[in-house]
């Protein structure tokens, strides 16, 4: 096995390489990468690999693009995999809550 393209998914065994190689290709999700490289289609224990993959993948793309900086602070990955997990985050602490629940 190849230090610089370790093995992300074990049980098929798609490397590293292959798994960005479908996120610049336009692979948006852990199964738009499954479409096209097979990687977490098996057992399934690599897709928060392929999760974290795909949010580094964004933050870079985020980096490069020209969008407001409060954008930049958007964790909408975080948010869709809490969700998905049963869990909520803390409430935001903004002007929207009223004075007395500050």
């Amino acid at each position: 096995m190849s230090v610089e393209d370790p093995i992300v998914c074990q049980c098929i065994c798609v490397r590293e390489s292959e798994v960005l190689d479908a996120i610049r290709g336009g692979a948006g999700t852990v199964e738009e990468i499954g479409d096209a490289c097979d990687a977490g289609n098996g057992c399934q224990s690599c897709r928060v690999i392929l999760r974290s993959m795909l949010r580094e993948q964004a933050k870079r793309d985020l980096a490069r693009s020209r969008a407001p900086r409060s954008l930049h602070q958007l964790t909408l990955f975080d948010a869709v995999e809490a969700g998905a997990r049963g869990r909520r985050g803390a409430t935001p602490q903004g002007s929207h809550r009223k004075p007395e629940d500050r």
